[in-house]
């Protein structure tokens, strides 16, 4: 049987921080999990013990020196958050920004657990006391645990009461940048912990600067992810009014045009009537004919939001002599809300008719759009003809050619929809082709 010093020395001081972070890494991840979960939480729980164990007893045998030890303390907390992150990914279906931030907040909320724990055990060796848990024995090594995990899934209640949704929709760029200093701050805390806490009195003064610093870092992130929601949420209302309004003013342009094919169609009835139409009566027909056909077109491909869009933009198309055509199955975009419906059709059909409709030759304006499901996902496909040259940014989407405020957001919300839904978005143009695709997990597939 194991004794107090062994379980304490070899064990517990050694992989107690890597099991609050996998703890942590299943407390805070809302993502669809990856196939065969369990045995993927496994392996990482193994190599999170393993990775704080090695470092742990390197830190313990190979230094001496307080300072030596310290760096291995801070290049251990920074192996088990890179770990934290390589789980997201292993053991969840997690966006790249998503995963940044649950990086950062389990860290966060670890240096909480950690340091409001030790701040009492501290506080009593001032007094003189030694804490009841603190005497190295398993009982108390398991009293250290409880307390780890009852810390841990506070934070994590609070957390997921009051954050609706990671901040997924940040720029990568931004989280890279934003993990970056928390990480680094905290690692100097981390090392500060070892170096500068020689006495009892700086040992507690050091545990409550960290955990009112820890603190501070959780509300932050709390305002940090509340703050994105509400952007996206306003951009997406944004778009969505904004569609809106595009489909009043198409639906103006389309009565319009229907008036102006009826005053024609006066005319022709007149023609006929004539003894010059009489001749040539077939001939008018058929000219009658094409014209009831060409605004008659009701799209209906198994979706009413989606028919709504379609035979709004068909019909926008018709003034412009942009040929349009489509092969989709509307059933297949149940799981997207009318919201997102308006905005992901209605901004990749609005980008394609603008650059369509500036061909200079009227025979080759072209839209095509196409709809298929593959291996669980759901996949968009927009392409249209173009004239000139387009430019893609470093993210990887183009410039907009409108002028004006509030215009180049088309393709950042759809990408945005599109990670939503665990999926992504690709843009391509080349041989006067610009094709869109768009890949999506529907919510039903989710587990």
């Amino acid at each position: 049987m194991i004794t107090d010093l062994a379980w304490i020395g070899s064990v517990d001081h050694r992989i107690s921080a890597a099991i609050v972070f996998f703890v942590l890494l299943l407390l805070l991840n809302t993502a669809p999990k990856q196939s065969r979960f369990s045995l993927r939480a496994c392996c990482v729980l193994l190599a999170m013990c393993a990775v704080s164990w090695l470092t742990r007893f390197g830190s313990d045998t190979l230094f001496t020196e307080i300072h030596w030890k310290g760096l291995c303390y801070s290049i251990r907390l920074l192996t088990l958050y890179l770990l934290f992150l390589f789980g997201c990914f292993f053991c969840y279906k997690a966006v790249f920004s998503e995963a940044l931030y649950l990086g950062i907040l389990a860290l966060t909320v670890f240096e909480i657990a950690w340091n409001g724990f030790k701040l009492v055990g501290s506080l009593l060796l001032v007094e003189d006391f030694t804490a009841p848990w603190s005497d190295n024995s398993i009982t108390g090594s398991l009293v250290s645990y409880i307390v780890y995990l009852v810390i841990s899934l506070a934070c994590s209640f609070l957390y997921k009461k009051i954050v609706k949704e990671p901040p997924y929709h940040a720029p990568p760029k931004v989280m890279i940048s934003l993990s970056g200093i928390f990480v680094l701050l905290l690692t100097i805390l981390e090392y500060c912990g070892q170096v500068f806490t020689g006495t009892s009195t700086t040992l507690f003064l050091y545990y409550l600067c960290a955990l009112l610093y820890s603190a501070l870092n959780f509300s932050a992130l709390l305002m940090i992810a509340m703050l994105d929601s509400f952007r996206h949420e306003n951009r997406t209302m944004h778009d969505f009014i904004s569609n809106k309004m595009r489909y009043y003013e198409m639906s103006h342009d389309g009565i319009v045009t229907l008036q102006t094919k009826c005053h024609d169609l006066k005319h022709q009835i007149a023609a006929i009537r004539s003894e010059a139409g009489k001749a040539s009566f077939d001939e008018h027909l058929t000219e009658l004919e094409d014209s009831i056909n060409e605004y008659s077109t009701v799209i209906e491909c198994g979706n009413k939001t989606v028919d709504i869009v379609l035979t709004e933009k068909n019909i926008l198309c018709l003034p412009h002599k942009v040929k349009f055509s489509y092969m989709i199955d509307g059933s297949l975009f149940d799981f997207l809300s009318e919201r997102e419906i308006y905005s992901l059709f209605g901004n990749a059909l609005d980008n394609a008719l603008e650059s369509a409709s500036k061909v200079s030759d009227p025979a080759n304006r072209m839209i095509s759009l196409k709809s298929n499901s593959r291996s669980g996902f759901v996949v968009l496909q927009v392409e249209n003809t173009y004239e000139g040259n387009r430019q893609a940014e470093e993210n990887g989407l183009f410039h907009t050619t409108k002028t004006g405020s509030g215009h180049g957001f088309g393709l950042r919300s759809i990408q945005h929809i599109a990670e939503k839904h665990q999926g992504s978005m690709s843009v391509r143009a080349e041989n006067g082709i610009f094709k869109l695709s768009v890949v999506m997990r529907p919510d039903t597939e989710n587990e």
